[in-house]
């Protein structure tokens, strides 16, 4: 198991996925770690209460509904544990290998524009428009950053 590669491999399938939140990235990276801690075993236990609180997940109900989504979603094979007394079992996909759903990078390249990778230029303009972002020189600036800054201003 190639640490970089699955990493790679996984964040690269998160430029196709539109359903996933930072919710969602949070307790999967949570779940990685201790798969990794686990020296990538097919199948691990987990603790809900450390998983949450290593995800910096609050709420029961949305560590549940993450869960349950990442698992409809191919991300990982979760078996929630039958009772309070039981502990629940997680198998992690494997990204960035010839036999897992990803591999490497899709341009090829480790540095990508997401922006531009993800949507056509018409795709990005139309949503920052209805984002309310603004734009620079005719190009889309989705962190309102400001290209024509004076610095010997103070700040």
């Amino acid at each position: 198991m190639n640490y970089i590669r699955h990493l790679r491999g996984f964040f690269d399938h998160l430029e196709t996925d539109s359903n996933i939140t930072s919710q969602h990235i949070s307790l999967y990276m949570a779940l990685f770690n201790l798969w990794n801690l686990n020296r990538f075993r097919d199948q691990f236990e987990i603790n809900r209460q450390d998983v949450m609180a290593m995800a910096r997940i609050g709420s029961k109900t949305t560590y549940s509904n993450c869960m349950k989504e990442l698992n409809d979603w191919g991300y990982i094979r979760y078996s929630p544990r039958a009772n309070r007394y039981q502990v629940s079992k997680v198998s992690c996909t494997r990204f960035g290998t010839t036999t897992g759903t990803a591999t490497g990078t899709t341009s090829g390249t480790p540095f990508i524009n997401y922006i531009n990778k993800k949507n056509s230029k018409e795709d990005s303009s139309q949503n920052l428009k209805r984002n309310g972002r603004k734009k620079q020189n005719g190009k889309a600036n989705p962190l309102h950053v400001e290209t024509d800054k004076d610095y010997s201003e103070p700040l």
